[in-house]
């Protein structure tokens, strides 16, 4: 019921905010988890061989990072939920990381409307191949910093 609540206003404000507006939307309004890989150790960057990523608390479990020979990468958390659960598949070895955290509506623009920023609570994985993931910033908003840095 909470979240159905949340959605329902997330929609309803979004509506309004571009009913008062006929400018176009060029503002990202997407607030991603931003990683870095580093290597245990010496926290160089390190590149993956593979990296796959799947949600699972969202309706169904979703594929949100499929990538090759990469130092980064970014994910949504789910605006339903206030916890998201992923599996990491990195260089064919699995690890879950369960992110809890709080959101929050916040005003994008007038032309692009409301979007969901998140504050990170705490975070758990497990360590097949990851040594430890590190929230570096905890505050998750549009604005591409950095927000985690995960060791393996």
């Amino acid at each position: 019921m909470k979240s159905g609540f949340r959605i329902t206003v997330l929609v309803l404000l979004t509506l309004l905010s571009q009913a008062c507006s006929e400018q176009a939307c060029y503002d990202d309004t997407d607030a991603l988890v931003n990683v870095i890989l580093l290597e245990s150790g010496t926290g160089a960057a390190k590149k993956s061989n593979s990296l796959k990523i799947t949600g699972l608390t969202f309706p169904s479990p979703v594929e949100l990072v499929t990538e090759t020979s990469v130092t980064k990468f970014s994910v949504p958390l789910n605006p339903a939920e206030e916890t998201s659960v992923i599996v990491i598949l990195l260089n064919g070895i699995a690890d879950t990381a369960t992110i809890s955290y709080t959101n929050f509506i916040h005003l994008v623009s007038p032309e692009c409307g409301y979007t969901f920023y998140s504050t990170i609570n705490s975070l758990n994985t497990t360590h097949n191949i990851i040594d430890s993931l590190i929230i570096e910033n905890k505050n998750i908003t549009v604005d591409g910093e950095r927000n985690m840095r995960l060791f393996y």
